[in-house]
């Protein structure tokens, strides 16, 4: 591929890139510091409470009190700020690159804080390169379009760089989803804002991998075809988790009678329930997929209730319109997956296979719902700081990305820009 360099370097562009990237790393680092702490405060409050009818019941209050505030700020204040953010990033690009940053930054970043405390199945990502999109967009000032755009997309970039300290998939994600040409604009306006954000993040967080494996053979040729299964059962998953959530968003948003931060707080109540009975499938999923990497085969029961109930709570968390990401509740999803493969076939390759499993299923999912398969790989690496894996995780990626292309699914960032396409011109109608 070659770079377009007929256009001078801006160099006020650059500046302004590196500075957004900074900040994006500043906020986004201080997003996930918050929400890493609550995750043992949520843990200790389900033991406390899950263990008696009248504290389960204080629990839901709690949940769906942080569950209905956070929907109510976003609709009185930045109704933009629901869902994910990549959609509306995506849009802004479209438009020209511009968002309401003034409104969007606290919103998103309080009301964010508040759905995960309530244990709603939603990850940190989406709020953070909707963050680092709308830091960005404070710093456009007067330039042009097309450097107004460069930025824009540079600091989306950053947001997810910032969310899993992963600066070449904030990169890849920018060309691959965003789907930005790598023009000496783009490149010189990116990179600089992912690196950026990256020292910031770790220099607030660490470095270590997100995702600990265990000491990991690659597996051999012979067992490959195993991880191309599990790749096309991660297409059907993918598949089923893109159509469940648009048909979420649309159940919710025929509850028209029901005030929207009440049904946000009956998602909090369900939460509840969930905490009680199945407490790995609430939260961001991080904490679940961790487990499953670690552990030996599971009772296989087990393993389909804890896929099933993260699916399902992490599309109604989503449908109630509260911002939170997907790309977190994906990875969980697909850990339980390749933990289910793994109990299923216990003892191929030699019983070394539950890491590799886990993490191709992984981005198996993650490419088959965003059709990312690049972003999913890279992240994946940078996520665990292992790229003996990347094999056996390719082939799952590709396996998952032909079969949700098969289906003919719509990637699923795109499917939501073209509903809420509709939607607005429906209400200009």
């Amino acid at each position: 591929m070659r770079f377009q360099t007929s256009r001078p370097l801006d160099i006020q562009a650059v500046l302004r890139a590196t500075v957004a990237g900074a900040l994006a790393g500043l906020v986004g680092g201080s997003y996930r510091w918050v929400l890493d702490h609550i995750e043992p405060w949520r843990h200790a409050l389900i033991t406390r409470l899950g263990g008696s009818l009248l504290g389960w019941m204080g629990l839901a209050a709690v949940f769906a009190i942080g569950a209905g505030l956070s929907r109510w700020l976003t609709v009185r204040f930045a109704p933009e700020a629901s869902g994910s953010g990549i959609p509306q990033v995506e849009e802004a690009l479209a438009r020209g690159g511009e968002l309401r940053w003034k409104r969007l930054l606290p919103v998103k970043y309080v009301a964010g804080v508040l759905a995960l405390a309530a244990g709603l199945s939603l990850g940190r990502e989406g709020p953070t390169v909707h963050l680092g999109a709308a830091l960005a967009t404070a710093l456009q000032g007067r330039l042009g379009a097309l450097p107004r755009r460069a930025l824009l997309a540079a600091g989306a970039g950053a947001g997810l760089t910032a969310a899993f300290s992963a600066p070449i998939a904030g990169a890849v994600f920018v060309l691959e989803e965003l789907r930005v040409a790598p023009n000496l604009l783009m490149i010189s306006t990116g990179l600089p804002a992912v690196l950026a954000s990256y020292l910031v993040t770790t220099s607030l967080l660490g470095s270590e991998p997100m995702f600990v494996l265990p000491a990991a053979v690659p597996p051999t040729h012979d067992v490959l075809p195993l991880f191309a299964a599990l790749g096309v059962a991660a297409g059907f998953l993918g598949v089923v988790f893109n159509q469940g959530l648009l048909g979420a968003l649309a159940a919710f948003e025929a509850m028209r009678p029901v005030p929207k931060p009440l049904r946000a707080a009956a998602v909090g109540v369900f939460a509840a329930v969930v905490a009680c009975w199945l407490p790995a499938a609430i939260g961001n999923g991080e904490p679940m997929a961790q487990a499953l990497i670690q552990s030996p085969p599971s009772p296989l029961g087990g393993l389909v209730l804890l896929l099933a109930g993260k699916l399902v709570l992490t599309l109604v968390s989503y449908g109630c319109g509260v911002p939170g990401g997907i790309f977190a509740p994906q990875l969980g999803l697909g850990a339980a997956l390749g933990a289910i493969v793994y109990t299923l076939a216990p003892h191929v390759g030699g019983g070394t296979l539950g890491p590799a499993l886990a993490t191709a299923g992984m981005v198996g999912v993650f490419s088959a719902s965003v059709r990312a398969p690049l972003t999913g790989l890279v992240l994946i690496v940078e996520l665990t700081h292992h790229g003996q894996l990347l094999l056996p995780q390719a082939i799952a990626a590709l396996a998952g990305y032909l079969t949700a292309a098969a289906l003919r699914d719509r990637p699923i960032y795109e499917a939501l820009r073209e509903r809420d396409d509709r939607r607005a011109a429906t209400t200009t109608i």
